[in-house]
């Protein structure tokens, strides 16, 4: 018989706050993103489809200026007599349109990806890029990976066990309060009511949490408690005989 293996089980629900600041600051880089690779484009072709995707990655690994002079020159052909092809990708001398606000788009890129960085959780910019239709998005896939990354799982089987047990507890609870016996809005302390709900039997080592016999007297369960009834006949000493 195969030993069964350990699951990790994602304990509770992620810092909803957390995972705000990781999904914005993907938002910013992405817009960023996409502003930064149509001004590009822009500096290089006015008209007619983008460069695509490996171009705009590449721009990403060097200075922008310098890389728009660069592909200036090749894809145009420029030359001035007197200049080495190298010493004129370098230059100021070419005239690029609208390079200045590629320069600023940058600066706005690498901005919103030091947001990303602090954030400490590092997915693929190339993953979030869905199709030429699409473009840049959240997939599913980042949100399952912020979800990992800011979730805490158990690390054993007994781990396992007690978080199997702490959410029947919490099933519990939340049912209780459906019928208005707990009142959640009231805060932690509200737990504490349930003592009233509770014996401990400390002469019994395998179940010593018992419910007490006076349930239905103790306070919020009255309600569910059946009124005397007080014209019924007591019982007689004939009815014991009978």
């Amino acid at each position: 018989m195969s030993k069964k293996e350990f699951t990790p089980i994602q304990i509770g629900k992620p810092d909803p706050r957390r995972e705000r600041e990781i999904i914005k600051a993907y938002q910013n880089m992405l817009n960023a993103a996409v502003s930064l690779q149509m001004a590009n484009e822009y500096c290089l072709k006015e008209d007619g489809e983008g460069f695509g995707l490996d171009f705009f990655f590449e721009s990403l690994k060097e200075d922008t200026a310098k890389f728009i002079r660069r592909k200036f020159v090749e894809i145009n052909n420029v030359s001035i007599p007197g200049i080495s092809t190298e010493r004129l990708k370098e230059s100021d001398l070419l005239d690029i349109k609208e390079l200045d606000h590629a320069i600023e788009e940058r600066k706005n890129f690498d901005k919103a990806w030091a947001a990303v960085e602090a954030t400490r959780f590092i997915y693929p910019l190339r993953k979030l890029y869905v199709n030429d239709e699409i473009g840049f998005d959240l997939t599913k896939d980042f949100h399952q990976q912020v979800q990992y990354k800011i979730g805490r799982f158990t690390q054993s089987k007994q781990q396992n066990f007690i978080l199997e047990k702490m959410q029947e507890l919490c099933k519990i609870l939340n049912e209780l309060s459906e019928i208005q016996i707990l009142f959640p809005k009231k805060g932690p302390t509200e737990i504490d009511i349930l003592a009233d709900f509770v014996e401990i039997d400390k002469t019994n080592e395998d179940e010593p949490f018992q419910v007490s016999d006076i349930l239905f007297y103790k306070r919020r369960l009255r309600a569910f408690r059946e009124k005397s009834n007080f014209l019924k006949e007591p019982k007689t000493f004939a009815d014991f005989i009978a």
